[in-house]
């Protein structure tokens, strides 16, 4: 059974921009503010299926 690859996202680079939320598909991915920073996150992670539709969406290389 090939290994299942999905989106991970470096909290530390994220500016919150939600380019990423807009080009997923599959509308997993949310904007989260954690105090004065926002960032993204996957939600319901296990339904990704790694079409990375989020990946050249993001200016900052947030998400591998």
């Amino acid at each position: 059974m090939p290994v299942k690859r999905r989106a991970e996202i470096y909290v530390s680079r994220c500016t919150g921009c939600g380019r990423c939320v807009a080009a997923c598909p599959k509308r997993l991915l949310t904007l989260e503010v954690a105090g004065y920073h926002k960032h993204a996150l996957l939600t319901g992670w296990e339904k990704c299926d790694g079409c990375l539709a989020c990946l050249p969406a993001c200016p900052v290389r947030a998400i591998s």
